[in-house]
């Protein structure tokens, strides 16, 4: 064998490995997707839906309509986003847990039209088997846009048109 052929399989090996070591398991998958099922909703401004389905805790916790009139003053302003990328998710295992994270914060930094990005925070939590939103927090470094174009969204893709 070669010299090139030997590093080029050693080279192989450590992109293999280092890949595996960045593989998230299901259960931070199943995490990450209340996150962002979470999130998309309210930017469908379908706050009381994410609350039903992706944030009992938090709609237990806070009552849920002045919740809902907080998303629609606040995060609503800023419309819907251009953007959204994770920047960071940071587990938390609780006593008495296994090796998976029982809790996880997942920050993503949200782009929108005509303002700065913002950070978005969702705080998951696995109860009763089921990953659960139980915080969230909208850190805007800027204004909301000044003039907010109307979108309108059409949520059954037989309907979509280039209207």
């Amino acid at each position: 064998m070669s010299w090139y052929t030997r590093s080029l399989f050693v080279m192989v090996a450590i992109l293999l490995l280092a890949g595996c070591a960045n593989n998230p398991s299901s259960q931070q998958l199943a995490a990450y997707s209340a996150a962002t099922g979470f999130l998309t909703l309210c930017d469908d401004s379908d706050y009381d839906y994410a609350l039903s389905h992706f944030a009992q805790p938090l709609k237990d916790k806070v009552a849920g309509p002045t919740w809902v009139k907080g998303m629609q003053d606040n995060r609503g302003s800023y419309g819907i986003p251009v953007i959204r990328s994770l920047v960071t998710k940071d587990g938390q295992k609780l006593s008495g847990t296994a090796d998976e994270p029982a809790r996880i914060n997942f920050v993503f930094r949200t782009s929108f039209l005509g303002t700065t990005p913002g950070e978005e925070s969702v705080f998951v939590e696995k109860i009763s088997g089921k990953w659960q939103v139980y915080d969230y927090k909208f850190r805007p470094s800027g204004k909301p846009p000044v003039n907010k174009t109307k979108v309108k969204i059409n949520k059954d893709w037989e309907e979509q048109s280039d209207d």
